[in-house]
């Protein structure tokens, strides 16, 4: 009976052991870069701008009318982004 349980007993040290090795404390707390971030939300900010202000001239409207109208609706759209402050 004994000989039965030593290798479950044995598996479940190993377990125990390496369990700080397979599940490390700071596993979920990743370091956010910001600078990242701030990027990324500028290249989407520049990119929808891009697009809006082409369309918005597309139907007739001015280049500038067009890039005004385009700020703004982006703000109003992703007032919670950093990119929608500038």
């Amino acid at each position: 009976m004994i000989k039965r349980l030593f290798p479950s007993a044995a598996a479940i040290l190993v377990l125990a052991l390496c369990a700080g090795c397979l599940f490390p404390k700071n596993f979920s707390k990743e370091k956010k870069d910001s600078h990242v971030s701030a990027d990324m939300e500028k290249e989407f900010r520049q990119r929808w701008m891009d697009k809006r202000v082409g369309d918005l001239t597309a139907q007739g409207l001015s280049p500038a009318a067009a890039q005004a109208q385009a700020a703004a609706e982006f703000n109003a759209k992703y007032s919670y982004t950093s990119a929608a402050a500038k």
